[in-house]
């Protein structure tokens, strides 16, 4: 018989009892696979995805999130001056359009109120994105990164500082509204 050299397997040799040799380049032996990209096998990927520590990018992204909301809140927006600005000429305008109107009203309080009112819309929001952030990580593991709750706790404090500070910037806790000095009596 006439041997091909296309074979995979040699000729065993039963006259001297030795082990049969094989080719190592086709073997086909059940194992784990090669992954060709970073030289880790596909049974370390699976164990590496499955032991992943919950709380990374997604809730550090969230967490960073909140706590800008938080500080946001705390040092005022664009959006908030111009608000204020939007609300100061609305006062000018019904003060000049001969409607009775409280000058104070219209020029001082209103737009005060509006710029607590915005900047406690984003206090709120940093408490609601903060606290959701830290209940879903506290419900699921204690495997959360650290800096992770931080951000998220730290969100929660300065949202909450900064309701504080709208809260007492609606109602004049800050400063009393200013009032026009009456004018002398007599003439």
């Amino acid at each position: 018989m006439s041997r091909s050299t296309a074979c995979s397997v040699p000729p065993m040799s039963t006259d001297s009892g030795e082990n049969p040799q094989t080719d190592t380049d086709t073997d086909t032996e059940e194992g784990p696979e090669e992954n060709d990209d970073l030289g880790t096998t596909a049974e370390d990927d699976t164990a590496e995805t499955s032991s992943a520590p919950e709380g990374g990018f997604v809730a550090g992204a969230v967490g960073l999130v909140g706590a800008a909301l938080g500080l946001v809140s705390l040092t005022g927006t664009s959006l908030a001056d111009k608000l204020h600005t939007r609300r100061e000429i609305i006062g000018q305008i019904d003060s000049n359009s001969g409607a009775e109107v409280d000058q104070m009203e219209a020029f001082y309080s209103a737009p005060w109120n509006t710029v607590a009112l915005t900047n406690g819309a984003f206090a709120l929001l940093a408490v609601l994105v903060g606290s959701g952030v830290l209940l879903a990580l506290h419900g699921r593991s204690t495997a959360t990164q650290p800096w992770v709750k931080a951000l998220a706790l730290g969100g929660v404090i300065l949202g909450c500082i900064g309701l504080l500070i709208a809260v007492a910037m609606n109602f004049d806790l800050f400063a009393d509204q200013p009032e026009l000095p009456m004018p002398p009596a007599g003439g």
